[in-house]
């Protein structure tokens, strides 16, 4: 029993990070109405004002209604581009904590950016953190939760 356990966790720590969704902002749950409030914590730069995180909070579900909002230029139209991120299942999580978001610059792979929050998992809410990569030169957003 104590060496199935043991395995167990083992196996569950090995498991790579949970991939989250990334699509275009052109999606009902991007809308501005989502703001998450305060109005004031719900927005945060980086890469001087390049990039701009955005949190949103919907509703429903009252569970996990809480999305991001990435916003980069397009070097080759020269307008912003809308990326939408979310988790893996499209609900979204319970909370996302821009105040506390650490960020990084990788030349090799882009800005990192290191965002707390919390899901919920059946019974309860659970800390994570949500990685993001920010790759300006190639117009990329990607996504893991951990």
């Amino acid at each position: 029993m104590i060496r199935t356990t043991a395995m167990a966790l083992a196996l569950c720590a090995a498991l790579p990070a949970a991939a989250a969704e990334v699509t275009d902002c052109d999606r009902p749950e991007a809308n501005v109405r989502n703001l998450a409030r305060p109005f004031a914590s719900a927005t945060r730069e980086f890469a001087n004002g390049d990039v701009a995180l955005v949190s949103l909070l919907l509703e429903e579900p009252a569970c996990c209604g809480a999305h991001l909002v990435v916003t980069l230029p397009d070097p080759e139209i020269g307008y912003g581009l809308c990326r939408f991120v979310t988790s893996d299942d499209g609900l979204g999580w319970s909370s996302l904590d821009l105040v506390g978001a650490q960020a990084r610059y990788d030349p090799a792979t882009g800005l990192q950016i290191a965002l707390p929050g919390q899901r919920y998992e059946g019974t309860g809410f659970v800390p994570f953190t949500l990685h993001l990569t920010v790759n300006q030169a190639e117009s990329r957003v990607e996504a893991r939760e951990e």
